[in-house]
């Protein structure tokens, strides 16, 4: 089942946060990095809950068994060449490794989707690591399409990664 999130919701966020991380990054990023996003989670709960209650994000999650075990936020654009009010996006989608492949994720993805065109958005991006196949692998069968141009470094436990955006017309 696929809902809008809650503030109930936040530490059951935050662990799927944590815990996906580890999952889907660990030869992306160093381990002791990603063992270390244990130490967050408190912070990352009280981060959900107040960002939920002031609706910051909207967010969505899946829940299989009565847990969630994944979540997706989106909204209008972040980014500085976006044009307002036309582009919408993806900040972030997490599921826990147990679940990829099971169809969640897809089903995840086609509700935020779905809400972006009801807010009129015409198009869609997000941002997602250069080295990250398998998400890259989803979004390409979802219909988004690479902007090389785009690419922009970011650091996560002192390794330099790349990023790239994504889009497709809505």
């Amino acid at each position: 089942m696929i809902r809008p999130a809650v503030p109930e919701d936040a530490a059951a966020i935050a662990r799927v946060h944590i815990r996906s991380w580890q999952q889907a990054y660990h030869a992306l990023m160093p381990e002791d990095y990603l063992r270390s996003l244990d130490d967050t989670l408190v912070r990352r709960t009280g981060y959900w809950r107040s960002t939920l209650d002031e609706g910051r994000e909207q967010v969505l999650v899946a829940i299989v068994e009565g847990q969630v075990v994944g979540w997706i936020a989106y909204g209008a654009s972040r980014d500085e060449d976006a044009i307002p009010g036309h582009t919408g996006e993806i900040t972030a989608v997490y599921l826990l490794a147990e679940h990829w492949g099971t169809g969640v994720g897809r089903a995840l993805w086609i509700d935020a989707r779905a809400a972006l065109i009801a807010r009129e958005f015409s198009t869609l991006t997000l941002w997602v690591l250069a080295a990250n196949t398998r998400a890259i692998t989803f979004y390409r069968k979802v219909g988004l399409t690479a902007e090389p141009e785009s690419a922009r470094k970011l650091s996560r436990g002192g390794r330099t990664l790349e990023e790239v955006r994504y889009h497709t017309p809505l």
